[in-house]
């Protein structure tokens, strides 16, 4: 495995190598393995930059790997993305991007990470290598993970410092400027709810409650017990979403909506329930309660590692049983306050603007060579 790796890092840097020679351009580049289409940060970000200066070029290259990839168009994919690489002033991606990771970038360029999460309750990357949960040390170091970053962003002090871990970097080059996504999330939208019973109407009169289960090993057991659970509890509607690399079968009645993201579903729900998910960051944006459901807390602390305990952050919207769990949510008393508190502390961005901020610091980031003439004139008056 490690020669195939080491045989397609150097063939990669051999199909730079004369990229490299093309002129630095006023672009930003922004790269996801996440999903197909623009992630919703993506979106915002473009949408701000092109405002803000729409002599930037700004191009996105999202595609999920996945196992069944038509080899011909992923390699079209991958020369376009290394073209566009070699040619953008700044460069920004939301995972382990392979070709920013082990390419070496031409002075004047940036690499910017802006982390798909909003913070990281549950350890990753370097700090969960060699566990059953995480990655290998050595396929990391061969890899290059998570390198050649000059800046990774965050929304908090307390998030900078597990980044900090994380990512194995120098905290200097972690700045909590925010995540577009918060302010998406907290972008009201009175109406959701009413579009979403239109057409889920047999859900009308009961208490919703959007289950977000993070993927690991034995998360369908659990599913399958909180769906018991429900069918005796029938004042709650429970609407599962399983992560996208997840792979079990769901009642129909459990299912949500096509077409509706897991941001816009918070803003339908009563109610959240997740467990190691950053999810429950983000939800508490919207100051509905979060619950938590661990049904397999030591077991994940042993194979993953968490960075925040939900049971000393949240007790009392910490479950193991799925009924007890049910009943509270049906009950509908909750501990708004430490919610509050639970979210201003990993969340310090909440009421500024995110999206602006991030976007002017990226083309605070081009070079000088590279800025339009207007532009680098007005700066200099």
């Amino acid at each position: 495995m490690s020669w195939i790796l080491a045989v397609a890092k150097l063939g990669l840097r051999l199909l730079y190598l004369p990229l490299r020679l093309l002129p630095l351009q006023n672009k930003v580049v922004m790269l996801s393995r996440e999903s197909d289409s623009e992630p919703v940060d993506f979106v915002l970000l473009r949408e701000a930059l092109e405002q803000l200066s729409p002599e930037t070029e700004v191009v996105s290259f999202c595609r999920k790997m996945t196992r069944n990839i038509n080899p011909f168009s992923y390699c079209l994919f991958l020369l376009r993305s290394l073209f566009h690489i070699a040619t953008a002033a700044v460069a920004v991606t939301d995972t382990y991007s392979i070709p920013l990771c082990v390419l070496r970038h031409k002075p004047g360029q940036k690499v910017v990470q802006i982390w798909h999460a909003v913070g990281a309750v549950k350890q990753f990357s370097y700090q969960s290598l060699d566990r059953p949960g995480g990655r290998s040390s050595a396929v990391a170091r061969q890899m290059c993970m998570h390198r050649n970053y000059d800046y990774i962003l965050c929304t908090s002090e307390a998030t900078r410092q597990i980044y900090a871990k994380a990512f194995d970097t120098p905290i200097e080059r972690i700045l909590p400027l925010g995540m577009p996504r918060v302010d998406y999330i907290r972008r009201p939208d009175p109406d959701a709810r009413a579009r979403y019973l239109a057409a889920q109407p047999q859900l009308a009169g009961r208490r919703l409650a959007l289950y977000l289960p993070t993927f690991r090993d034995g998360v369908d057991e659990g599913v399958a017990a909180l769906v018991g659970a429900a069918e005796q509890c029938p004042e709650v509607a429970l609407l599962v979403k399983p992560h996208p690399l997840s792979r079990f079968e769901l009642p129909p009645e459990h299912r949500t909506a096509r077409g509706w993201s897991t941001y816009d579903l918070m803003k339908v729900c009563d109610v959240v329930i997740t467990d190691y998910s950053a999810a429950s960051l983000e939800a508490s944006l919207l100051a509905k309660p979060v619950y938590f459901y661990l049904f397999d807390k030591e077991r994940y602390e042993r194979e993953q590692g968490l960075n925040i305990d939900p049971e000393r952050e949240l007790p009392g919207a910490c479950f193991r049983n799925p009924a007890a769990l049910l009943e509270a949510v049906a009950a509908g008393a909750y501990d708004a306050a430490a919610l509050a508190r639970f979210g201003a502390r990993y969340i310090e961005t909440a009421g500024e603007d995110n999206t602006g901020a991030i976007a002017r610091f990226l083309l605070s980031l081009m070079p000088e060579r590279v800025r339009p003439q207007q532009e680098t004139a007005a700066g200099a008056r």
